[in-house]
């Protein structure tokens, strides 16, 4: 009799356990919270604007969406030609590089001051980044100009080679490959094909703290870090055993020797992504890094098959996001394991953006946004 009422109650348990524990998972799991389709292929990353509004810059407009996917406004780029990736000014302004001029957008997407120079025949591409004494700085083949955010030139820099500090003439021959800034220096990566590339570092004012040869490359990337220190990741003409691809560390000022390096023996690599818990994260050759910030070594590496975008960082879940070639947005642990992926319309090669709330806003090639919820597990409350 009593191995008959132990037997009802396993049964019992049995068929009543699977309509809790289906809801029980150790892994996170994504949704898409809506898609707006149609925005183009973005030529730079999406951002997120101080009015918590998307700013999509789409071949020569720049797309501003809410926070539902409901497109508000588009504004055509500078001139009517390809923008580069938009600055922010914390008090009501975007400013837009075009061809060799910027212009000002204000956040309800009216038109405000525009700023040109002269670049000769160059096609190479314009940059904008901010700098010292919240300045702006457009960099250029011919000279690095200084802008006030009123649109009032401050100066300029025209000697970029080193033995040619009195010339006065243009040079449009060179080509810039990255720029970057923070409150101590601007930084730009210039040179000439089959001369070699050097990191520059400037004061605002113009004067050129350090320059660091980078030798014969086909691109780099650089970002900021905190206490004046920059991240650049950079690309050789070609893998073999002298040429690697290379992350360094510098700091603003002093000798401009790296504080640390990184070989890989990859091309490829794409801009380095760097969190508030320490660690630095790049992709190359199909798999993607973290490593040390303070001294650049590896703490792991997880191999993810066509990865091509910046990875992205939720700074509270430390999970890791990372857009591949095939349509896929894969999602890696903060201990480097493998996740989960999720195929979407288009490749993913720009990198996501982690919003607030545990958001993800990525944007493919076909043209489309997503907004897109990482769940975490779901507990049976025990």
């Amino acid at each position: 009799m009593n191995q008959m009422i132990v037997l009802a109650i396993a049964l019992f348990l049995f068929f009543a356990a699977p309509a809790l524990s289906a809801e029980c998972s150790d892994r996170w799991s994504p949704h898409v919270v809506w898609q707006a389709a149609k925005i183009g292929k973005l030529t730079s990353e999406l951002q997120l604007g101080p009015n918590g509004l998307f700013y999509a810059p789409s071949g020569n407009k720049l797309v501003v969406l809410d926070e539902n996917g409901r497109k508000l406004w588009e504004a055509a780029g500078p001139g009517g030609s390809k923008s580069g990736r938009p600055v922010f000014d914390p008090y009501g302004s975007i400013f837009m590089p075009g061809d060799a001029l910027i212009q000002e957008i204000k956040l309800n997407g009216s038109m405000g001051w525009n700023f040109k120079v002269y670049q000769g025949k160059s096609k190479s591409a314009v940059h904008l980044t901010t700098g010292p004494k919240d300045l702006l700085y457009l960099c250029m083949p011919s000279a690095l100009y200084a802008i006030d955010t009123e649109g009032h030139y401050k100066w300029m820099v025209m000697q970029w080679g080193q033995g040619n500090t009195g010339s006065t003439q243009l040079e449009t021959d060179w080509e810039i490959l990255a720029s970057a800034g923070n409150d101590q220096a601007v930084f730009v990566v210039l040179g000439k094909k089959k001369e070699g590339f050097s990191l520059i570092a400037l004061s605002g004012e113009g004067k050129i703290f350090w320059r660091y040869s980078l030798g014969d490359i086909k691109g780099a990337n650089l970002v900021t870090g905190k206490d004046g220190l920059i991240y650049a990741t950079v690309n050789p003409q070609k893998i073999d055993r002298l040429n690697k691809g290379m992350v360094y560390a510098f700091g603003s000022k002093g000798d401009g020797k790296p504080r640390w390096s990184y070989q890989v023996a990859f091309d490829g690599l794409t801009a380095p992504t760097i969190s508030e818990h320490g660690l630095l994260y790049f992709s190359a050759g199909g798999r993607l890094y973290a490593l040390n910030q303070d001294d650049g070594t590896e703490v792991w590496h997880q191999n993810i098959n066509e990865a091509i975008s910046r990875p992205s960082v939720d700074e509270n879940s430390k999970r890791v996001y990372v857009g591949t070639e095939d349509k896929r947005l894969l999602a890696v642990t903060p201990l480097g394991r493998f996740d989960w992926d999720f195929s979407l319309d288009g490749k993913v090669s720009m990198q996501p953006l982690a919003g607030p709330g545990g958001y993800l806003y990525v944007t493919t090639d076909a043209g489309s946004i997503y907004k897109i919820k990482d769940e975490p597990p779901v507990s049976d409350g025990g």
